[in-house]
């Protein structure tokens, strides 16, 4: 892994020294260079190597100091025919450029940045003046001790410094974006609108070049040009507003080395010329920085504010969703006991009005309603666990006794509907952990639903099978099985659905209540038909603890 890494870095510094040499020369041809004066209106070649360390950060550090410095270090000598000393210390000081401004927006921004909140296009800015000067000074010092006392300091720095910032400010805004862009690409209609941006700006930009060369007017034609760069700015991401900027300091570079156009003033001089393009390209470029800065500032807040809120409808449809699942919970789970204790009442009273009054069967009705009473503040009980955040109590289970205790409570509905209970339940069962109400109504509903899907046959025997087993060495399956008319098999899993039912008066809870408190056990429920001969419903649980509260949903 370690010989491809190091030739892809190899391969990298290479591209960039090709690259930084290629805009180097550029900077230095008559599109840019005043041979005249040896000034250059901005060295784009510092916006590269800064753009390329700021947009792809420390994985390409290495590969970007080798590149820029062999780029660097050949311009002087081969272009310039200067000495290699020089030629040395000047690509020293090429380098040094993005690697302070990169290293103190890392330091105070972190990586992956972009040019997309007010305090980076001012860190960025801020950075680009502190990695600009030193090596803009080093390079007039420089100058100075190698080619001599023509060589003023001053001057030399001044239009180092000027010419580096501009390409600075101007061309590493632009890989910022795109490397941002990379990260997450916008979508294909911003692609589009930047792009018919552009072309107008660059239409704006060739209207400003033909009106006249009045001096009153130096700043006025820049100002023409925000209109445009707003556009930008405001609709899309900032490297549309970056590239922009860049469009129309070539433009603006160009038309004054050439003299062409409003900057092509003869009465002028070249170091007036000079400026006065430079300040037209930093006050675009700061000014519409600033702008897509801001904009892209306010559409992060927006889309965090949508966000929150898309959050607190949610969270109020939750909120919503469970409290009618709780009050729909109750009602389901409180019908069966409290049917039950009406059905016992009514047959209690049937005994007490014989004559005479059969006592005993009296007593054992008024037992069940007894029995069914602390039912059903079992449920509540049950439910409280359920739906509540506090902790409950686990306790080991036998779930032979619990699949016992539902058919014996229901003795009288199997009966009335003539429903025949065969057992295969394995003896010796080990125990599980877990909520002992909950569970028993896991079983009540799954025998309870089999019952009434029974209750429909009329061809058929009526034949319940409830089985429990053991799976594997740690899982203990319960499984309930009825002959009734079955299932569709392509609506099995929605079954355990919220608020969905196959029944006509059902509250389509039961097995999603189900559900919710075989996996709050760490186990899981299951459901299998074939449409016509019955279906069988199984829940499987750990034997031992388990590593989740039971009763929790999931």
């Amino acid at each position: 892994m370690g010989a491809p890494r190091r030739l892809d870095g190899i391969g990298l510094a290479v591209a960039i020294a090709v690259v930084y040499y290629l805009v180097a020369r550029l900077s230095l041809s008559g599109l840019f260079f005043f041979q005249s004066e040896g000034v250059t209106v901005f060295w784009a070649a510092a916006g590269v190597s800064s753009g390329l360390m700021i947009g792809f950060g420390s994985r390409a550090r290495w590969p970007v100091i080798a590149g820029v410095f062999v780029g660097a270090f050949l311009i002087p000598l081969v272009v310039l025919e200067r000495g290699v000393w020089l030629s040395t210390i000047f690509a020293t000081c090429d380098v040094a450029e993005p690697i302070i401004i990169a290293g103190l927006i890392a330091r105070y921004f972190g990586d992956d940045f972009a040019l997309d909140e007010l305090r980076k296009v001012f860190g960025f800015l801020g950075a680009a003046i502190a990695g600009t000067i030193p090596s803009s000074l080093g390079g007039a010092v420089a100058s100075r001790l190698f080619l001599g006392p023509k060589t003023e300091i001053l001057t030399t720095w001044l239009h180092w410094w000027t010419g580096v910032a501009v390409g600075v400010v101007t061309v590493a805004p632009v890989i910022v974006g795109f490397s941002a862009t990379l990260r997450e690409p916008p979508p294909r209609s911003e692609w589009i609108e930047g792009s018919a941006g552009l072309l107008t700006l660059a239409a704006m930009t060739g209207v400003v070049l033909s009106l006249p060369q009045q001096l009153w007017e130096t700043v006025a034609p820049g100002a023409l040009l925000f209109p445009m760069l707003l556009w930008l700015a405001a609709r899309c991401r900032p490297v549309f507003a970056a590239a922009g900027v860049l469009m129309v300091s070539l433009t603006i570079a160009w038309t004054t080395i050439f003299d062409v156009g409003h900057f092509a003033n003869p009465g002028l001089t070249v170091d007036y010329r000079i400026v006065q393009a430079q300040a037209v390209i930093l006050a675009a470029a700061i000014g519409a920085q600033v702008l897509a800065g801001l904009f892209a500032e306010r559409r992060a807040s927006e889309a965090r504010l949508a966000r929150a809120n898309a959050l607190l409808v949610r969270e109020r449809d939750n909120r919503l969703l469970n409290a009618q699942a709780v009050t729909v919970a109750i009602a389901h789970e409180i019908r069966q006991p409290l049917t039950a204790i009406v059905t016992n009442a009514d047959t209690a009273l049937q005994w007490l009005r014989r004559t005479p009054p059969d006592h005993d069967e009296a007593r054992e009705a008024l037992t069940c309603i007894k029995e069914d009473g602390h039912r059903a503040s079992d449920v509540f009980e049950g439910i409280r666990a359920l739906f509540g955040r506090s902790g409950i109590e686990l306790s080991p289970i036998d779930l032979n006794r619990i699949v016992l205790s539902v058919t014996d409570s229901l003795q009288e509905e199997l009966h009335r509907h003539g429903v025949v209970t065969r057992y295969e339940l394995t003896t010796e069962l080990s125990t599980v952990i877990g909520h002992g109400i909950q569970l028993r109504e896991v079983v009540f509903n799954l025998v309870n639903n089999a019952v009434e899907a029974m209750a429909s046959t009329t061809s058929r025997n009526r034949v319940l099978q409830l089985r429990t087993e053991v799976c594997g060495h740690d899982e203990i399956a319960v499984s309930v099985q009825d002959s009734g008319p079955g299932i569709d098999p392509r609506q099995l899993e929605k079954v355990f659905n919220a608020f969905v039912s196959t029944k006509t008066h059902g509250t389509g809870l039961g097995l999603a209540i189900c559900r919710m408190i075989v996996e709050g056990h760490g186990g899981r429920l299951t459901a299998s038909s074939d449409g016509k001969s019955g279906a069988l419903f199984q829940f499987v649980l750990p034997i031992g603890s388990t590593d989740r509260a039971a009763g929790r949903p999931a």
